[in-house]
């Protein structure tokens, strides 16, 4: 773990990588790992020509490369899964390190 991410991400998330679908459309999971990371929720509203809906998710910081599009991820205190929806870079390069990840569900 980098300096940086060894003082940033001080919680922790499960993931549940997603593996493919089964023979009945439904999807298959791998092993659960955990990974370090720190999270902040967003909400924001989305207008269409129905209405105005609000919508919220959480973006997840980490230094970790396994985590992608599809898989599920609980974070620490949480019972709800939620689908990785964007994974992103972030860049580290003012503290000379390799980017780190932006999770999006």
């Amino acid at each position: 773990m980098s300096e940086t991410s060894n003082w940033s991400y001080t919680n922790t998330a499960t993931v549940k990588p997603y593996i493919g679908a089964d023979e009945w459309g439904g999807s298959k999971y791998g092993e659960l790992y955990e990974i370090a990371c720190t999270w902040a929720a967003k909400s924001e509203q989305m207008r269409d020509s129905l209405g105005a809906e609000f919508v919220t998710r959480n973006q997840i910081y980490t230094e970790d490369h396994r985590p992608r599009y599809l898989d599920l991820i609980q974070l620490n205190g949480s019972t709800e899964w939620q689908e990785i929806r964007a994974v992103t870079g972030w860049d580290m390069s003012f503290f000379d390190e390799e980017p780190d990840f932006l999770l999006v569900t």
